[in-house]
């Protein structure tokens, strides 16, 4: 192994004996004139590869113990989530657990409104964002309240490597946005909160149908009921279920398209759509 560049003490890049680059870390590891050869490995407590050089600026602004905390919290996310997760979400997690915790302690705790959203649509993600404020407690005895596991799970969820690289998907979505917006005649922020959360589910939507997870039928009274009270939001439904199903090849179920509707009411009648 050999260290090219020295970033803090315990940190430095190196380059493996393929000729990858990579940020190692261990005790002294970023001390002593470069570049240099480090023979003895166990010397490196962890390897990070393919992180951005945005990413490794991060290094000198967070506790190590918080780096710590996230790389631990992300070990737990790869044993979770069957989708590949790149080293950058590692130092970016640990940013963001950095400013929550100074938060917290100047009593400025923001809570998340799709907690529940969140809870329900990336349970193994919201598995992650417990854990990590149990590590929080436990290293740091610091108690943040738990809407910040949900904060971490999205953080998670977006640093998934096929959530970031299907483009296709958000072509998908992009075409299902439109759809909503020519049926119901609004102009839907995309800035909004209330977009994202959309976004968010379709998301996890289209993941769980390429992966075959299909939610069973169960609540067929209650779907056939919301259909008859809303049946401008079934009309919608029925537009966005049919362009779905044409392009994954996948048919939605009752209990899908229940969920679809909810969530279309939701977007449609919220503050960030303008007529």
């Amino acid at each position: 192994m050999l260290i090219v560049k020295n970033i803090n003490n315990n940190y430095a890049i190196a380059e493996d004996s393929a000729g990858n680059s990579l940020i190692v870390s261990g005790k002294g590891i970023g001390f002593g004139e470069v570049p240099r050869e480090v023979k003895d490995l166990t010397v490196i407590n962890r390897s990070y590869y393919d992180v951005d050089v945005s990413c490794i600026s991060l290094i000198n602004d967070i506790p190590e113990n918080i780096i710590q905390i996230s790389s631990k919290a992300i070990d737990k996310a790869r044993e979770l989530i069957d989708s590949p997760i790149g080293s950058n979400v590692i130092f970016t997690l640990a940013d963001h657990i950095n400013f929550s915790i100074e938060r917290h302690e100047k009593g400025m705790n923001i809570k998340l409104p799709v907690f529940r959203d969140v809870q329900h649509l990336l349970e193994n993600e919201m598995k992650v964002g417990k854990y990590a404020l149990m590590l929080i407690r436990k290293e740091l005895d610091i108690w943040l309240p738990p809407h910040e596991a949900a904060c971490i799970a999205l953080h998670v969820f977006n640093a998934e490597e096929n959530n970031i690289n299907e483009i296709n998907n958000d072509i998908l979505i992009d075409n299902i946005i439109t759809i909503i917006e020519e049926e119901y005649g609004i102009c839907i922020d995309r800035n909004g909160f209330h977009y994202s959360r959309f976004v968010s589910h379709m998301h996890y939507l289209i993941r769980r149908k390429k992966s075959r997870l299909s939610v069973e039928s169960g609540d067929d009274a209650i779907f056939y009921s919301v259909k008859e009270a809303y049946p401008k939001v079934f009309s919608c439904m029925e537009d966005v279920s049919f362009l779905i199903e044409r392009r994954l090849k996948l048919k939605l179920s009752n209990k899908e398209k229940l969920y679809l509707m909810l969530h279309i009411e939701r977007l449609c009648s919220c503050e960030d759509c303008n007529h």
